[in-house]
């Protein structure tokens, strides 16, 4: 547990603070995200338990993993949020909610792990291939242009974009049970 006393750890306690919630910020809000799709909502829920956080650091031990313990609290303000917007109309239970975030904890805390395995996986592909992933998904082209620009039938376009995308999610499977296995 973390003490207060004199001013020289308050500052301490601060300077703690702000690291820890500084390094899980982006992870904290992909999670709420996960249990809020509107990243309006999803942002005052972050600040939301920012505060909470804060208020609530002296009951966090060193040992624990911060981002667990902040996830905790956050699915306690998502669920507290849901409740003031949907006290008539329930969208969802609160045990299926539930089961949602704990799952999102796991898949927010890979989420450098999958990016990193992404963009291992892209600079495999053939050129030719990378370069319609990016007509299709940077330049934003529709399937019909990315077929007029390379002479080809939108189908054929389809299908082979499929097809690359495929590869890529077998690479990134892959890659994510290496690093467990070697982990």
């Amino acid at each position: 547990m973390l003490q207060s006393g004199t001013e020289g750890q308050n500052e301490s306690r601060n300077e703690i603070f702000v690291r820890l919630l500084a390094g899980i910020q982006r992870k904290l809000f992909l999670y709420v995200m996960v249990l809020v799709p509107d990243p309006q909502e999803a942002e005052e829920i972050v600040q939301d338990v920012s505060v909470v956080l804060w208020r609530r650091f002296e009951d966090f031990r060193p040992e624990e993993d911060f981002f667990r313990w902040a996830c905790g609290i956050a699915r306690n303000e998502v669920l507290k949020h849901r409740e003031r917007l949907t006290r008539s109309a329930r969208l969802f239970s609160p045990e299926f909610l539930e089961q949602i975030a704990n799952h999102a904890v796991h898949v927010v805390e890979t989420v450098d792990e999958r990016r990193e395995a992404l963009r291992q996986c892209l600079q495999e592909l053939q050129p030719h291939h990378r370069e319609l992933l990016n007509q299709r998904y940077f330049q934003q082209m529709s399937t019909e242009q990315i077929a007029q620009l390379r002479g080809k039938s939108v189908e054929a376009v389809r299908r082979m974009l499929h097809r690359i995308r495929m590869a890529v999610l077998k690479c990134i499977q892959h890659k994510l049970r290496t690093a467990e296995e070697t982990a």
